[in-house]
Order: C-alpha cells, then structure tokens, then sequence
C-alpha cells in the first residue's frame, strides 16, 4: 500500500442502520480546493444512498463546485449563517430538516445539539498520516456509523468525485476548436497561481517550462487559473517566445475538470489547479514549497511532486522566515526534465 493512503468499507457498510438515511446533511468546507477534496464525500453518499436527499452547506468560492450537481439536491451557503444570528438560524434549520445522517467535516458544535449521545463519532481522533481526501472519507465513515475497520492492502476504489454535465463538455470542445488543439500533440496544461504567494513558483520559470514543452516534446500549452490570477497568467505569456493558450476567464471549475480529462500533464502548484486534476485522473506534476505533499500532494500513480529538501520544508506557514528558498532553489531545468519524462510514459 503507497504511503499516506489507506482503504475503506464499501459504500453499502456506511449505512448506521439497515434502513436507508432519507436526509443527509453534509456541513462542508470554504474554498474551491477544499471543495473538489470533500467532493469524494458526496459521490460516496450518493452511491451508498441513491434515495437520499442531500442537502451541502459549503463556503461561496465552493458553490461553482456543486451547484447543479444531481447528486446534491439543495445547495446552501456557509455564509448565509455568519454570526450569533446565523447560528441560531442554523440550529433551527437543523431541527426542521432533521436528518438521518449528519456529515460534519468542519469541527463544529452542531452535533452536540443534534445528538449529544452520539458526539463521540465527531471528535474521533483521524490518523495523521492521512491525505487531506482519506482524511475526510475517514470521518464519514465514523460519522456515517459504520464500524471501525483495519485498512485493507486494497483501497475500494472511489466513484467520480467532480461532476461534469455534458454541456461542460460540449464547451470544453468548443474551446479546444477555438484553440485549433491537435490530436496528435500532447496536451500540457499550467497552472501557475495559488492563493498563498508563497505557494506560487515564479512565472519567468513557468515560461521557460511551457517554451521548452513546446520546442522540444512538441506539445500544446493551455495556462489557466482563477480570475484572480489572470495577471499571473499574463506575466507568463508575456515572458514565452512561443505562443500558449489562455483559460482564464473561459471556464467554470467543471469545465476546468472536463479540460484536465483531455491532458495528457499538468504542472500545478500546491492550489485548487491540483486537487481538480487528481479528482479527474490527470498526470500530475506539482511543485511544492512549503506545505506536505504528504497530506496535499497528488496521489496517482504517475504522478510526481518537486521540492526541495531544505531543514524548514514544510513549514505550512503563510509567511516565510528566509528568502523563500523552497520554491527558489526549484530550477527550470528540473521541472522541464520531470515533465518531458512523464510525457514520454503517457500513451498519445
């Protein structure tokens, strides 16, 4: 079994009870990258519980991630409860809906005003050495009632994670015409934002990469990115002697998903980019400064992950003490290497 996984019952064995759930509440996370890593979350209950109705509370940035989504039934935001008010409000909506099953993947005290009695399954200790997406699969299971098990050696395979309409997909096509996308060159897709600066590798060397991509393995390079980063994108086009691919602006984050399916590499750092194409299968290589791959990185078998071996790595700070030598000591020239030689293992 690979380091920092580990397996679960199958969906039927979440069951707390031999009669089938009829609400579950699932109180989920805020941003985008946390949402695509609870997202495993719901296509489990909806395979284990296919007449259930859920119903998601997830942060703003989040809802793109689920709205429309079939297998959630009603979508709330997070910030519709803020304060002592909204709190309040939130008690009361948990007493009108009274669910069978509540999900609870943000520590908060609701359980101990819906069930008291069964308050233990929420503050049950998660094995550190979980990536952040078994972390939360390890909490349904608790949560969800199921009996503590042994992980196996196999991991029950997890059902899609993110869910693609075919109306993301028809737009991913129009794109990829729009583009004048080969079939017959590889699909690089770079992302080189994150939310944390000090997550972001420098877009002079994202150039360099996506140049050398493009001159010496022949393949397409698409940068994409939130909104928010479309200067960043900017900084890394204006640096290229070739010509790249802008998305940003183009796409939803399902729509990005449905982008990610067709590459044949992303090269992403640590940022909401990675957990998108790990949930949908793409080869990953990710650049990593100051967080754990350990818990954060991806988790595919082709995958790879950059970073250098420095005393302060990780620190998980948003702030760096030094000169941020974690994401400058990673060279062009490293990552270029790692990227051709995955190309060169990714069947065309």
């Amino acid at each position: 079994m690979e380091p920092g996984k580990t397996s679960f019952p199958p969906s039927s064995k979440l069951q707390a009870s031999r009669r089938a759930p009829g609400k579950i509440l699932v109180i989920g996370l805020s941003n985008v990258g946390d949402g695509v890593l609870m997202s495993p979350v719901i296509a489990r209950l909806a395979e284990g519980y296919p007449q259930a109705r859920v119903t998601v509370l997830v942060g703003e940035r989040a809802r793109a991630l689920f709205a429309g989504d079939p297998r959630v039934h009603e979508l709330m935001m997070l910030e519709e409860f803020a304060g002592w008010s909204g709190r309040l409000r939130l008690i009361g909506l948990l007493w009108r809906m009274r669910p069978a099953l509540l999900i609870d993947l943000r520590h908060t005290a609701l359980p101990l005003v819906w069930k008291p009695w069964r308050c233990w399954r929420y503050v049950w200790p998660v094995p550190k050495h979980l990536h952040m997406r078994e972390r939360h699969l390890w909490r349904l299971k608790i949560q969800g009632g199921s009996k503590l098990q042994a992980p196996s050696s196999k991991p029950t395979p997890l059902p899609p994670a993110i869910w693609i309409s075919p109306e993301d997909q028809r737009q991913v096509t129009t794109l990829a015409s729009r583009w004048g996308l080969a079939g017959g060159k590889p699909l690089v897709i770079i992302c080189p934002g994150a939310r944390s600066h000090t997550k972001r590798w420098y877009t002079d060397r994202f150039a360099a990469v996506a140049d050398g991509l493009i001159e010496e393995a022949g393949a397409e390079v698409v940068l994409t990115g939130e909104p928010e980063e479309s200067e960043i994108i900017r900084d890394v086009m204006a640096g290229m002697r070739r010509r790249a691919h802008s998305a940003v602006g183009c796409t939803t984050i399902r729509q990005l998903a449905a982008l990610m399916q067709q590459a044949h590499l992303v090269i992403t750092n640590d940022s909401a980019s990675l957990h998108v194409a790990g949930a949908v299968g793409a080869p990953v290589l990710a650049l990593f400064g100051p967080t754990d791959p350990r818990k954060y990185g991806p988790t595919g078998g082709r995958d790879r992950v950059v970073q250098r071996r420095l005393f302060c790595v990780p620190c998980e700070k948003s702030l760096c003490r030094y000169t941020h030598e974690c994401m400058r000591f990673i060279q062009a020239e490293d990552v270029l290497s790692a990227a051709k030689a995955m190309l060169r293992d990714v069947p065309m």
